[in-house]
């Protein structure tokens, strides 16, 4: 590997022709408008001047290692005193990660910095770093149960009737990863079985939002959960208002994968992500890295009624993307994502969980970000009971218990499945 400072000169000299000539072999699709090569140039949420280089696959740990702090040493030196295009001080420090043998880096730099490292060939794409949120909507009273919709063969007055109905392993043994907004861990609701396992946002260590406490309260919580004897590791990758980034959402995958890695979870391990932005290689790279350290990735499909491939991580190949139903009529949630990248439907609307209020504390939401943690529940519940520990295993199991229940969505788009998340006991 050349150092970047050998790799100046000869960047300096194809960087005229660079502008007005079509993209090159080994160069990512060219945007005028930044200067950069970036591969997701349809994004409209991109911060300025951040950027994930995402890494060639053919090379080692050491190389990678090597190109990283080569950039590292460039830009503690390169990037004092220069301002991003928004007027702030670009950082002077980047962020490396590894997942199964997946390596990406994220850093702040100007235009010929990011040209420089596009132009080594251990790199394999650039992308603009870009906001992501949580997927959410409003907040509503009087909210019938997810839970009951997810042990009926349908939504009836009868079914409603039969409770929760499901087998008391609930998950026992199965660590769930919630990549959100915290856990506020002293909760009733969790028992004890709750902890903070990183946070990439700020210093408040616990969740100042809601919504991934919602969501954690959904997937393992003793009155609301689907796997009550869960144990749930709060990742904090949005802050109070909800807002991230993709490369702090990487920061919570990279954690994931090597504490999951670690502690010997590998096929003992769920994750829910429900956040999301728009499409990026690098999220979907991630997912597919965190599927291949053994834990099971469940996403949201998002709430802008449109195509679910245009986002990610629900356009994720590997992910179990999870859209909304009104659990009371089957019928598709009308914010609800759509397309051939769902692969199943779950309860969405006026799902009641926990809130950070109190520590007693409930709240009423709807949204996808309300259907994936039920998904992400079950996949727990059934790893427990069935002792599944693959994870292309735990996706079908949960497609043909969707299937045999015979319950299909309804109201539903085009090139969509219809399947609705059921625990098969009907």
């Amino acid at each position: 590997m050349a150092p970047l400072t050998t790799l100046f000169t000869s960047v300096l000299a194809v960087a005229a022709s660079l502008v007005n000539a079509a993209p090159t072999t080994g160069l990512a699709t060219w945007d005028s408008t930044l200067g950069v090569p970036i591969d997701n140039v349809d994004a409209t949420d991109i911060v300025p001047n951040a950027y994930i280089v995402v890494y060639n696959k053919t090379f080692g740990d050491d190389v990678v290692a090597a190109h990283q702090m080569s950039v590292a040493s460039a830009i503690k030196k390169r990037n004092i005193g220069k301002r991003s295009l928004s007027g702030k001080l670009l950082s002077t420090s980047t962020r490396t990660f590894s997942m199964s043998g997946w390596h990406a880096m994220a850093l702040e730099a100007d235009d010929l910095m990011m040209m420089e490292i596009n132009a080594a060939e251990e790199v394999s794409f650039v992308e603009a770093d870009t906001y992501v949120k949580a997927l959410a909507l409003q907040s509503q009273s009087n909210a019938p149960s997810g839970l009951i919709r997810l042990s009926s063969a349908s939504a009836t007055a009868s079914s409603a009737a039969a409770g929760y109905v499901f087998d008391d392993s609930a998950g026992q043994g199965i660590t769930a990863y919630v990549v959100d907004t915290g856990i506020m861990t002293t909760h009733e609701e969790f028992q004890g079985r709750a902890v903070m396992g990183a946070n990439f946002i700020n210093d408040v260590d616990t969740d100042e939002n809601g919504h991934g406490s919602h969501v954690a309260g959904t997937i393992g919580g003793a009155t609301f959960g689907v796997a009550k004897n869960v144990n749930l590791v709060g990742v904090k990758v949005l802050d109070a208002d909800g807002g991230g980034t993709n490369s702090g959402v990487l920061q919570g995958l990279d954690f994931v994968a090597n504490n999951a890695s670690a502690e010997g979870l590998a096929g003992k391990a769920v994750m829910n992500m429900s956040l999301g932005g728009s499409r990026s290689r690098a999220i979907n790279n991630a997912v597919e890295a965190i599927a291949a350290a053994g834990v099971v990735p469940v996403v949201a499909a998002g709430n802008e009624n449109q195509d679910a491939g245009n986002t990610s991580p629900a356009s994720a190949p590997n992910a179990i993307t999870v859209g909304a139903i009104d659990q009371t009529t089957d019928a598709k949630a009308s914010f609800s994502n759509f397309g051939t990248s769902v692969d199943i439907f779950g309860p969405g609307v006026d799902v009641e969980s926990v809130g950070i209020t109190s520590d007693t504390a409930t709240e009423v939401l709807s949204g996808t970000s309300m259907a994936s943690p039920h998904v992400a529940g079950l996949a727990a519940y059934l790893m427990s009971l069935e002792s599944i520990t693959d994870v292309t295993a735990v996706s079908d199991r949960i497609k043909a218990l969707a299937g045999d229940s015979g319950a299909t969505v309804l109201d539903n788009e085009a090139d969509t499945t219809d399947l609705i998340a059921n625990n098969g006991n009907l």
